[in-house]
């Protein structure tokens, strides 16, 4: 029996997918010879390897690491992945390995590392294969979990967050702009007619273009935006540390093609049109988000005036940016956007220069 390398690609519904980390070639055949018989194996011959390994292969349900390795420890190992940006890898079972000596101290600290389990040398070929067993199965649990909040958070038809997801998104938002002093601003795409044109065009069609909306919005936002689908025919656009007239400006950017959608009209069908709402969010812990959300959808907190309405755009000049805005827009390459408003901001920017001086 032989074990599988990193790039073999495993049906994780068969057999769970384990990688082994010994720089012992004798434990790492002894690993082989007692899981391979049941599991998908996967060795590593230190840290660093099981560490590209683990970053590459996304089958990888459990970890076994020797704590004393040349190079880096298992206790490193352990705390790479637990400090990871990716759930997968920081949620991961991971079962240190030790000699007997100095057990219980190694086991306590194994432990505030975070490690899921503790194995002592030797062990028996069924303790193994029992944690093996063990920790397979919860990590396929935790999976099962993670999937079905993805889905509860996700609105079928576009891909995007729902309502729900947008408002419990919004109260953890408003909440770090409180602590951290930051401005949070909503903006509300309302594609007017859309329902009523799907639902003439029929099904499959209402399936397809509802998805190419929802790609086109996720692509057009920035990274440290989000957007979900608020309502039938609505779709909200999180801007963090921006204030409404960032959002005017970023109104163009998010603004999706309806002409490559199929959605306007060609004499047939109905017509779709655009509008934006821009919501100033006052930051307050206090706020409901799932009212502030309503407001914002409803209109309360915009006339038709003051709302921008993309179908027949405005011929008024964009507001100038706020110098946080700016920054932003020069480090994505729009310097020549701004060079009408560099004016105004070197006004606002004269306080500071006088200080300087």
């Amino acid at each position: 029996m032989t074990c599988m390398n990193a790039a073999t690609k495993p049906n994780p519904q068969s057999r769970g997918r384990i990688l082994f980390v010994d720089d012992s070639r004798l434990m790492r055949m002894c690993a082989n010879k007692i899981l391979g018989r049941a599991f998908d194996l996967v060795v590593a011959e230190s840290a660093e390897q099981a560490w590209e390994i683990l970053n590459t292969d996304e089958n990888i349900q459990i970890l076994f690491s020797d704590l004393q390795m040349p190079g880096k420890s298992g206790f490193e190992l352990l705390d790479q992945v637990r400090n990871s940006d990716s759930s997968r890898l920081a949620d991961l079972p991971v079962v240190l390995i030790t000699g007997s000596e100095d057990c219980e101290q190694m086991r306590e600290r194994a432990l505030e590392h975070g490690a899921t389990d503790f194995l002592t040398k030797p062990f028996q070929d069924s303790e193994l294969m029992a944690r093996a067993r063990s920790h397979v199965d919860s990590g396929r649990s935790r999976q099962q979990l993670r999937d079905l909040q993805r889905d509860y958070h996700l609105d079928q038809s576009t891909g995007l967050g729902n309502r729900s997801y947008c408002e419990q998104r919004l109260a953890q938002a408003i909440s770090f702009a409180a602590r951290h002093d930051q401005s949070l601003t909503l903006m509300h795409l309302q594609l007017s007619g859309l329902e009523l044109l799907l639902e003439d065009l029929g099904e499959p069609f209402a399936n397809r273009a509802l998805g190419r909306i929802g790609g086109m919005l996720a692509q057009s936002i920035r990274q440290e935006d989000t957007v979900f689908r608020s309502g039938r025919e609505s779709f909200t656009f999180m801007l963090p540390a921006t204030e409404p007239h960032g959002a005017e400006i970023l109104q163009e950017r998010f603004l999706p093609d309806l002409d490559k959608l199929g959605l306007t009209g060609n004499g047939n069908s109905l017509e779709v049109s655009c509008r934006f709402l821009i919501q100033p969010v006052r930051v307050d812990g206090r706020l409901d988000a799932a009212r502030l959300l309503e407001d914002g959808l409803s209109g309360t907190i915009a006339s038709p005036e003051t709302a921008t309405d993309l179908a027949k755009p405005a011929q008024t000049e964009p507001a100038t940016p706020g110098l946080e805005e700016a920054l932003q827009m020069i480090e994505r390459g729009e310097s020549e956007r701004l060079r009408p408003h560099l004016p105004q901001l070197r006004k606002r920017l004269e306080p500071l220069f006088a200080i300087l001086r």
